[in-house]
């Protein structure tokens, strides 16, 4: 069978009589396909002349002539078998089975008359729709393996659902909580058009006899979301305390959301349903304040920072401080953070990216990030107000702060596509953000340039007599640079630098080399954010020279080919290098 209506006009009295006469059936049976729902209708008119309750006793209304009912011949075996009737003035519809035996479906004040059976054997079902006595019947009537629901076809009106199938449930969801478990495992009924909801809107087929559940706001909020998960690609229509229907499908890969801004006190109304018509499914529904927190991970603003702590250096910031380098993180929506309005994008909620200290009040301080990725940010100040921003130049965002207050600053880095990991900058500057002179991110992606060095800082500039030696302990690491610049090759530590050297300005060369026994590489980040690395520059030792370096504090990042580590000698100089160890250790 298929879904298409087979719309027949069937006059009843004499007409219909001429039909049975004349050996006529209307033909139903089994899909074929568990995606392809049965159902097939007819058009019915006509005088009515008997007392129903001469069919059912207290039966309402009156029928055609027994011999004036709408025939259908059941071909097979139907798990479930639905007569629905629908009209105006219609009171009630009289069933005829197979075995001989009548059954009575009144109908509802609105003309919607439904009986269902289970089980039902091949055979022949007559039907007769009833009305007031001495009137005529115009209705629509349908045989089908669900029954046709009200809002198909007479238009929603939830004063008239059914008890929502999963229940009732109060919003709890905040952002410090997470999202609120309303079902798991509930069961999805993919049975008729969603359209009746929004004809222009909603896609997909559900139930509509009830709403799958039903939220109750106690009170008014900003921005709320009901979302929902399954292997099967789903849709979701949601019904507003106002009569707004609110449809959505594929938020995140094929699992629908529905976000409520401005959203009242009252009631909400959900529909849950399948993309394609048919077949079974299970889904779990969950709401969230804010968008929709398709991840169960929880706000924390106490676990160790992605990229690092980081302190505001009112010197470094007067042109822009690269506070760290990171990879973007973009799993959960940035909506779940409590930023009290609209924050596109995604990012991740179990760590901030950085945590800046500033150690005295600023008139105005700005927080900024550069990457060839379409990035987005958010910021926590010490008294808890956030901040967010997409797109303060290019694809780059930018938050400047006025009468910024001593303390902790909770910085999220996001990209405004989910999955996306490309690498950032993240600077902070006094008064503006200093666009000009950031660099983007990707090439030291995942190199924390912004935490304290392991060996410590050294300064280094025209007026240094002695070129600094240190003599050190490359760290084991299984943190592979192959591709992450031009001449990146071996495993480095990347949770810290090995050294920062402090650069003055007006150095004709800037050289940084390591002399060891082990196969040696080496990174460097410089204060524009820019990435340099070597292997092998003399025989197996790695060096980097940067003409004309612009000053600012270069971190120093060393490692092994293999990763196993070993002990070196890093050099810095703007002469020749001396590649030679120093065995004191």
């Amino acid at each position: 069978m298929t879904s298409a209506l087979v719309a027949l006009g069937l006059p009843l009295g004499a007409g219909a009589a001429l039909a049975q006469s004349a050996g006529f059936a209307i033909e139903v049976g089994p899909s074929g396909d568990p995606f392809i729902p049965v159902r097939v209708g007819a058009r019915v008119f006509g005088p009515v002349s008997e007392a129903a309750s001469s069919f059912v006793r207290g039966c309402a209304g009156y029928v055609p002539p027994e011999n004036a009912g709408v025939v259908f011949a059941v071909t097979e075996r139907m798990e479930t078998l639905a007569f629905t009737g629908a009209g105006e003035g219609l009171t009630s519809m009289v069933l005829g089975t197979p075995d001989g035996l009548y059954r009575c479906a009144l109908a509802s004040d609105q003309g919607l008359a439904v009986t269902q059976l289970a089980g039902a054997e091949p055979g022949t079902y007559t039907v007769w729709l009833g009305a007031a006595e001495g009137s005529s019947i115009d209705a629509r009537l349908f045989a089908s393996d669900a029954p046709v629901s009200a809002i198909e076809l007479f238009g929603l009106d939830v004063a008239r659902l059914g008890a929502p199938r999963l229940g009732r449930f109060v919003f709890a969801a905040t952002a410090d909580s997470g999202r609120q478990e309303l079902a798991l495992g509930a069961t999805l009924f993919p049975d008729s058009d969603m359209r009746p909801l929004d004809a222009q809107n909603c896609w997909g087929y559900t139930r509509l006899d009830a709403a799958d559940a039903v939220l109750t706001l106690d009170q008014a909020t900003d921005r709320f979301s009901l979302f929902a998960r399954s292997d099967r690609d789903l849709t979701m229509a949601v019904v507003t305390p106002s009569g707004q229907v609110l449809c959505n499908d594929d938020t995140q890969e094929l699992n629908p959301a529905v976000t409520v801004e401005d959203a009242q006190a009252g009631d909400y109304h959900v529909f849950v349903g399948g993309f394609s018509q048919g077949g079974s499914a299970s889904y779990d529904l969950f709401a969230s304040a804010g968008g929709p927190a398709f991840s169960d991970v929880v706000l924390n603003l106490d676990a160790e920072p992605r990229a690092g702590f980081a302190a505001f250096d009112i010197d470094a910031a007067g042109l822009g401080q690269l506070l760290a380098s990171g990879s973007v993180t973009a799993n959960d929506p940035m909506e779940m953070l409590p930023v009290g309005g609209s924050c596109p994008g995604f990012t991740g909620l179990e760590a901030p990216d950085v945590v800046m200290t500033l150690d005295a009040p600023q008139p105005m301080i700005s927080l900024y990030a550069r990457s060839s990725s379409d990035l987005v940010l958010a910021v926590r100040s010490p008294d808890g107000r956030w901040q967010c921003n997409d797109d303060a130049f290019e694809l780059n965002p930018g938050i400047t702060l006025q009468n910024a207050q001593p303390g902790t600053y909770h910085v999220f880095v996001g990209a405004y596509n989910p999955g996306d990991t490309g690498g950032y900058n993240l600077y902070a500057s006094l008064g503006s953000p200093n666009w000009q002179d950031a660099q983007p991110g990707g090439g030291a992606a995942g190199l924390n340039a912004g935490a304290e060095p392991l060996l410590g800082r050294i300064p280094f500039g025209p007026q240094t007599r002695i070129d600094p030696r240190v003599i050190f302990d490359i760290r084991p690491s299984q943190n592979e640079v192959f591709g992450m610049g031009e001449g990146c090759a071996g495993f480095i530590d990347m949770t810290m630098p090995d050294l920062v050297i402090s650069v003055e300005a007006g150095l004709p060369q800037l050289m940084v080399y390591i002399a060891s026994e082990a196969d040696g590489t080496l990174a460097l980040v410089g204060p524009d954010g820019a990435l340099y690395c070597n292997d092998d520059f003399e025989q197996l030792n790695p060096g980097i020279m940067i003409p004309n370096p612009v000053a600012g504090d270069y971190a120093v990042f060393a490692g092994t080919y293999g990763g196993n580590g070993g002990v070196a000698t890093l050099g810095v100089t703007i002469a020749s290098p001396v590649w030679a160890m120093d065995r004191e250790h």
